[in-house]
């Protein structure tokens, strides 16, 4: 009885020591590959990267040297570098601090889209025996430097504004990133009192939810100019601020430039003449107003020649300066008009500049009433009558003084005899 059960417990010791051993020593390899790094993490698109990574052999030793290969696959390109790596027989339970490590230097292309992108490769353990990584098992970050918001074109309706009146503002921008942008927020800074001008009938801040990769959106901002304002270029702060698909925060300063200003017009006229009849000489007074809000810089007075009359001032060039809105300048010329003329049409070309710089140029035809000698007697303007009536009243004087005198001499003669 005690040699059967010597026996059974001899049995029993034999099949655990069985099993120990079958637990204890791998029976084939078990080979596996974990992504160790990425350098430089993320990676932008056109740079080199080298990735790095862990080959364990969790079972047996592998009968033959073990082939790790990049499959080439866009973005992705061998970069100076073997696309297999031969990394010898794994050693059977080589894990942790035993494995095996093995770096691959890869070119991203330059058009690359940002995102976490697939690289795929395979394990050659045997002839018969490859472990395909094809499943995205292992990604790359690729992510340009900075999200880029392009600016693409700022209108203004109208290009110059007059103090107190409206203009709209259109601003057009460009996702030039390769990813989604979020809470785009467009702010028009025009509190702090330096600038004239204040957000009409809407807010200074416009807002673009999301902005796909390659497109292009526009806002729209109403803006007023204080009435009081100076003419000249004023620029308007511009505060952009975004957010990219992985959170990260961007801003974007700018300047907005609007020009105030108004179109000046000038009005001109003859506002006094010596000339009431054809075929004479004499003093024509020009007087320019300005009655416009604006006021005009380096204003110039040209006449031009013209048949119906002739200059008798020495330069035909007068500079007048500047003309403040609300006020006139005049100038005087003498001219001749030709005999057998019913009206005389005088040209004049102003040219001048407004606060911005900018010059302008008007035309005018400065017509001259004449009068027959039966209408200037009828208005009472005749000089001829009334130099003819000073003449008489002379010529009586003289006849009365000199008949005084004569009579005077004639009796003292007689009293003399």
């Amino acid at each position: 009885m005690k040699k059967i059960n010597l026996l059974v417990i001899t049995v029993i010791c034999f099949l655990l020591a069985s099993v120990f051993v079958t637990a204890a020593v791998p029976q084939s390899p078990d080979v596996g590959m974990t992504l160790m790094s990425q350098s430089p993490d993320p990676v932008e698109p056109g740079q080199i990267v080298k990735v790095k990574f862990k080959v364990e052999n969790e079972g047996s030793e592998t009968p033959d040297d073990v082939i790790v290969r990049v499959l080439p696959k866009y973005p992705f390109t061998i970069y100076g570098d073997d696309e297999e790596k031969n990394i010898g027989k794994l050693r059977s339970s080589s894990t942790g601090a035993d494995s095996v490590e093995v770096t691959f230097q890869l070119k991203v292309d330059d058009d690359a889209v940002e995102a976490e992108t697939e690289l795929e490769l395979e394990i050659k353990i045997t002839e018969g025996a490859t472990i395909k990584y094809t499943n995205n098992e292992f990604t790359i970050d690729i992510q340009t430097h900075d999200a880029v918001l392009d600016i693409t074109g700022i209108e203004i309706d109208p290009e110059q504004v007059a103090p107190g009146d409206t203009a709209n503002v259109k601003i057009s921008v460009r996702n030039e990133a390769d990813s989604l942008l979020k809470d785009i927020i467009f702010k028009l800074e025009m509190s702090d009192g330096t600038i004239p001008f204040a957000p009409y009938q809407s807010s200074s801040e416009k807002r673009i939810s999301q902005l796909n990769s390659g497109y292009q959106n526009s806002l729209n901002f109403e803006i007023i100019v204080s009435p009081d304002a100076d003419a000249g270029l004023y620029k308007i702060p511009l505060n952009i601020s975004y957010n990219d698909e992985q959170g990260n925060s961007y801003t974007h300063e700018d300047l907005l430039a609007i020009q105030v200003g108004k179109t000046p017009v000038l009005k001109a006229y003859v506002k006094k003449t010596e000339i009431l009849q054809a075929g004479q000489a004499g003093k024509v007074t020009l007087e320019i107003a300005n009655s416009d809000i604006v006021n005009v810089n380096n204003l110039e007075l040209e006449l031009i020649e013209s048949s119906e009359y002739q200059l008798v001032s020495p330069s035909n060039y007068f500079y007048l300066g500047d003309l403040d809105a609300d006020d006139t300048e005049s100038e005087e010329i003498n001219i001749y008009v030709p005999e057998d003329l019913e009206e005389v049409s005088i040209p004049i070309k102003l040219t001048y500049m407004d606060d911005n710089n900018q010059e302008y140029q008007q035309n005018f035809n400065l017509d001259l009433n004449l009068y027959s000698s039966s209408e200037l007697k009828k208005l009472g303007l005749t000089q001829s009558s009334s130099a003819g009536y000073w003449v008489i009243i002379v010529i009586l004087i003289i006849a009365g003084v000199g008949y005084y005198i004569y009579k005077k001499r004639k009796k003292k003669n007689q009293k003399n005899d």
